[in-house]
Parts: C-alpha cells; sequence; structure tokens
C-alpha cells in the first residue's frame, strides 16, 4: 500500500480535485440559497401589495356605499346635475372591477422559476 503524503504530486492533485468539487458545490448552494431569499421577498411583496389593493378597493366600495346612503337618505340633492350620480357610480363600480382584474391576473399569476 502506498502513502499518499509520500509523492507530491498526488496529494496536490487529490487537493486540486477537493477545492474544485468544493467551489462548485458552494457556488451551487449559494445560487440556490439567493433563489430561495428571492421567492421570500417576492411573495412578501406581493403580501404587502394585496393588503394595500384590498384596501383600496374596500375605500372605493365604502365611498360608492356612503354616497348611496347620502342621496338616498335626501342629505345630498343631485337634481340639478342628473347626470353626475349615474356616472360617479358607473365609474366607481368599473374602476373595482378593473382593479380586481389586474389583481387576479397581476398578483396570482403562476411563477415559473
Amino acid at each position: 500500500m502506498s502513502d499518499v503524503g509520500s509523492d507530491p504530486n498526488v496529494s496536490d492533485i487529490i487537493e486540486a480535485e477537493f477545492v474544485d468539487k468544493f467551489i462548485h458545490k458552494s457556488v451551487g448552494a449559494e445560487i440556490q440559497y439567493a433563489h430561495l431569499r428571492g421567492l421570500q421577498d417576492h411573495y412578501r411583496h406581493k403580501s404587502k401589495w394585496s393588503w394595500f389593493l384590498m384596501g383600496l378597493m374596500f375605500g372605493m366600495v365604502a365611498f360608492q356605499s356612503f354616497l348611496l346612503y347620502k342621496v338616498g337618505a335626501g342629505a345630498w340633492d343631485f337634481t340639478q346635475y342628473e347626470w353626475l350620480l349615474p356616472l360617479l357610480l358607473v365609474q366607481n363600480l368599473a374602476q373595482v372591477v378593473g382593479l380586481a382584474t389586474f389583481v387576479v391576473k397581476a398578483l396570482f399569476k403562476e411563477i415559473n422559476w
């Protein structure tokens, strides 16, 4: 049985192979870790935007409900501007539907990594 340490060329070759394997594996692990962190950041960002957009949609629906309540209770009178109330209601409803469509398409699409 020969001693590995007896021949300096053999030990240099073995060390070089070990260093190559180590570098390859460590770089691969760093790439996987960076990918995992990117996915975590992506989903955290999606969560924040989801809450913001839900709040925005709630505000738009609350505005429309408040407007309808004030007009229905007789506190506000739009008889001089008959076109204004239907326009506001249709515009606000279109914005809510458009925003909901955008949210579903943009925030909840499948990610192919």
